[in-house]
Formats: structure tokens, C-alpha cells, sequence
């Protein structure tokens, strides 16, 4: 729905009885506009003035900028364009023939005509992909060695375990290796690895762990 137009300030009736009252009556209806238009004037400078700040010649912070603003690259010229390069080849999410799970959405009744199609075959299969992280936990794999005795010498054998399975509790080779690449190659401070582990994988583990397990792999 259109707006109706705004009324004028002064109407044409009382531009008529001024007129009748006399050149008095005329200068001061004169005069009143003359003032509301001085205030209007200032109106607008104030909100031109104040269309005209942003961070760059203000306080504003540069959120304020709104989006009609961009700020100025400081890229210094001559340097690549950010984003792809040219001739740079691009890399796409591709379709895999080789997948870890099949979710199926089954229909049951027609959304139009409110019918049961629960016997009815499958015309065809939309398909679509999501690749994703399976959900992350930390494994626990138990080891267990048989202990027999000899029933001639009655002496106990045990199963072997492996070399690397050394004390009753332990961090598997492959999260030790994650906490020296995290260490050593992302060059992470030692309590930002702790973290990460306890949030991603929920495992409470010291700083001394860490070193420990760097000096393993060291030697």
C-alpha cells in the first residue's frame, strides 16, 4: 500500500488568511519558514557530515563501514591478487565411487493424492554425497596374553606382547605421533596440544607427556 504525500508545513488557507491580515501577518508566516528551513539546513549537513565518517577518517570501528565500504587492499601493487591464480589448478570435491555407508530416505505415501506407496517400486534414486569426518574418539584396544602351565614341568608360559605395548596403560603409537606433529611440525606451545586433545579426542594427558613422547620418537 502506497503512502499518502506528506502535508506542506503551511496550508493554502493559511497562506489566504495571512494575506488578509496585512503585511504583518505576511512577514511573520515568511519569517517562521525561513526559520524551519534554517533548521532543516542544518539537519541535513549534521546527517551528511555524519554519512561521511568511517573507521578510516573516525573513531567508528570498521564494522561500522556497513557494506557499501570496502577498506583499501594493503597488498602492496605488484604482488598476486588474492584468490586462485591464474593457470593454478582449481580442486573440486569429486564424486566417489568408493563409499563407507548407504542412508536411505524411503517414501511411504504420495503427498498429493494422501496414498500409501509402501508396495510400490523405486522409479529411481536421487543421490547425494557427504564427506565427512567419522565421529573422533579415542580407541581402546586391550591386549591380553595367555599364561599356561606346562603339565610336565608344570612351568608358566606366556604369550608375548608386542614391543611397544610396554605398561599396563598407555597412548598408542598413533596418538603420540599426532602429539609430535602438533608439537614439532604446527609448532603448537605444549598446554595448546594438551587441549586439543582433551576437547577433540577427550584424553586428560600432562605436558610431560608430550616431551616424553618427543624424545621417544627422537631416539
Amino acid at each position: 500500500m502506497s503512502k499518502s504525500p506528506k502535508q506542506p508545513a503551511i496550508s493554502r488557507e493559511e497562506i489566504h488568511a495571512a494575506y488578509a491580515q496585512g503585511e504583518d501577518a505576511v512577514v511573520g508566516l515568511v519569517a517562521g519558514l525561513l526559520h524551519q528551513i534554517g533548521l532543516l539546513e542544518q539537519r541535513i549537513e549534521a546527517l551528511e557530515h555524519q554519512q561521511s565518517k568511517d573507521s578510516r577518517n573516525s573513531s567508528k570501528p570498521p564494522v561500522s563501514d556497513g557494506f557499501g565500504r570496502r577498506t583499501h587492499s594493503l597488498r602492496p601493487k605488484g604482488e598476486r591478487k588474492s584468490g586462485g591464480q591464474e593457470g593454478h589448478p582449481g580442486s573440486t570435491l569429486e564424486w566417489r565411487e568408493e563409499i563407507d555407508e548407504v542412508v536411505v530416505h524411503p517414501v511411504h505415501a504420495c503427498e498429493g493424492w494422501v496414498a500409501s506407496l509402501s508396495e510400490v517400486e523405486v522409479w529411481e534414486w536421487e543421490v547425494r554425497q557427504v564427506h565427512d569426518l567419522e565421529p573422533i574418539r579415542l580407541a581402546v584396544t586391550e591386549h591380553q596374553a595367555a599364561v599356561k602351565s606346562c603339565p610336565h614341568c608344570q612351568s608358566l608360559n606366556r604369550g608375548k606382547f608386542p614391543v611397544d605395548v610396554s605398561s599396563g596403560v598407555q597412548y598408542g603409537a598413533q596418538i603420540k605421533g599426532l602429539m609430535v606433529y602438533l608439537l614439532d611440525y604446527q609448532l603448537l606451545p605444549s598446554h595448546r596440544v594438551s587441549q586439543l586433545l582433551r576437547d577433540v579426542f577427550g584424553c586428560e594427558l600432562s605436558e610431560g607427556t608430550l616431551y616424553t613422547s618427543r624424545e621417544r620418537c627422537f631416539e
